[in-house]
């Protein structure tokens, strides 16, 4: 349970540090934001692959690589969507509106 909740916490705050970088750099990168995202997420995962190396937290194989690459895409769907169904779910709870109606 310990390394599902230390999992979840590095994909929070990967997600928050592209978000910040996305919002901050997107008017001057001349690529769409989706894209833009993606790799900036697989930028910040790669570097914390080799951050963890360095440090001898992992070691690094063919299935890290894979692993990276694969929370990489996790990290940009969250980066992408996570705030805005945040703020989505926080004007329906606060707002009175119903959330059974479609």
């Amino acid at each position: 349970m310990h390394e599902l909740s230390t999992m979840i916490g590095l994909l929070t705050a990967a997600s928050f540090v592209v978000n910040i970088i996305v919002q901050m750099t997107k008017n001057f990168v001349p690529i769409p934001t989706k894209l833009w995202c993606i790799t900036v997420s697989a930028t910040v995962s790669a570097t914390a692959l080799l951050v963890a190396n360095a440090n001898n937290y992992i070691k690094l194989t063919p299935s890290e690589i894979c692993l990276s690459l694969i929370s990489s895409f996790v990290v940009a769907y969250v980066a992408m969507y996570g705030f805005d169904a945040a703020k989505e779910l926080w004007r329906r709870l606060h707002g009175g509106e119903n959330i059974n109606d479609d």
